[in-house]
């Protein structure tokens, strides 16, 4: 094999590991995915509170979100990344609130957990997996 070759096939081998790379950080696929991110608070101007809220690799966005007494919200998990050999790794995360009254959800690494909150106030969560590195708040107004 001449030199010429070999350069020729370690360019075709490579570029063939970046596309595998790149498909295998396509996330959990099947569509579904928000045209927007979602946003905290509803304000003065007529848009509606964010209720749903993305449970991601330590963190949970948005972090803080207010809405209307009455309202349930859903956390759903996006924890998983490609593992570079074209399968996925994931996380397991957990939605635990702070003053233990309310029932969190269970260590999952996938799927979503809901909550209707009826009272006024303010619930601080956080990842039982990761402490208080990730938390975040919802205020009920």
């Amino acid at each position: 094999m001449q030199i010429h070759d070999v350069r020729q096939s370690a360019r075709a081998v490579a570029a063939a590991a970046i596309v595998l790379l790149v498909l295998g950080c396509g996330g959990g696929g099947g569509g579904g995915t928000p045209t927007a991110p979602p946003t905290g608070g509803g304000g003065g101007n007529g848009s509606s509170p964010a209720t749903d809220i993305t449970v991601q690799n330590n963190s949970f966005s948005p972090a803080t979100t207010t809405v209307p007494v009455g309202s349930t919200v859903t956390w759903t998990w996006n924890s998983c990344t490609g593992d570079g050999y074209g399968g996925q790794a994931c996380t397991d995360h957990s939605v635990v609130f702070d003053d233990g009254a309310r029932t969190g959800s269970e260590v999952q690494s996938s799927g979503s957990f809901s909550s209707q909150f009826a009272t006024a106030g303010t619930y601080n969560y956080h990842c039982s997996i990761h402490g208080t590195a990730m938390h975040g708040t919802v205020v009920v107004q």
